[in-house]
């Protein structure tokens, strides 16, 4: 067996049982142009192996060179196609959970219903809130988009501003959070810092009258700063 009769033989192993076209519209590929090869009206040639490899996200040699390289094992430098199948679905899972992140649509709340997210345990559902806008990426059952008003943390947030906020996220030293006052229900924006064992909210902007708020009983952290929502 040649090396192209050997490409096409692990080409054939990784379309599998599926129909070519549903192989072809999965890996973003020409149809026909696959079917050229199969049929051996065409070469596969090493750059239009090289190319299959990029679209399906498998390892270089798994169709530029077949059945060379070591075992399959977790430090080979090519896999069997068993294995590279297996890949490719784990990729193709994974992309699919980014794009759902990145589409997924969160909640745009005003500080007063901010509050209310520190204890709520259900998500909002359309209707609760007067608009809801993509997340643009990773983000907990629980977050929602704030709309930033004032200007204590000038310049990093600025007013109007759209910011991402999730309950579920950890938070630290440097972190960006919305807080919550126990005894009005107020919520604010600052970043956290840490003297020695003890917390403050910190306003970034160097003008702000109450630079620091020591973070003791009366206040709790309700979510973690993710990402701004910026829209052209």
């Amino acid at each position: 067996m040649d090396i192209y009769q050997a490409r096409i033989a692990a080409l054939k192993a990784l379309i599998g049982e599926s129909s070519l076209k549903d192989f072809a519209d999965r890996h973003d590929m020409d149809p026909s142009y696959l079917s050229q090869m199969l049929n051996g009206h065409r070469n596969m040639g090493e750059r239009a192996a090289a190319n299959i490899e990029r679209k399906m996200h498998l390892l270089p040699g798994t169709l530029t060179r077949p059945g060379q390289g070591d075992a399959p094992d977790s430090g080979s430098a090519a896999f069997s196609v068993a294995a590279q199948l297996e890949m490719a679905s784990a990729h193709a899972v994974a992309e699919a959970g980014m794009r759902y992140n990145q589409q997924r649509m969160l909640p745009v709340i005003g500080y007063v219903q901010a509050g209310e997210f520190c204890e709520a345990v259900d998500n909002f559902q359309p209707g609760d809130a007067d608009e809801w806008i993509e997340a643009g990426g990773a983000a907990g059952p629980r977050a929602f988009v704030l709309i930033v008003e004032g200007f204590s943390m000038y310049p990093k947030l600025a007013p109007g501003e759209k910011v991402v906020f999730d309950p579920e996220q950890q938070w630290d030293a440097g972190s960006i959070v919305l807080a919550k006052r126990l005894s009005d229900q107020s919520v604010t924006i600052k970043q956290l810092c840490r003297e020695g064992n003890e917390w403050f909210l910190h306003a970034t902007n160097p003008d702000w009258p109450e630079k620091y708020i020591k973070l003791n009983e009366e206040w709790i952290v309700c979510a973690r700063a993710r990402r701004k929502i910026v829209e052209l």
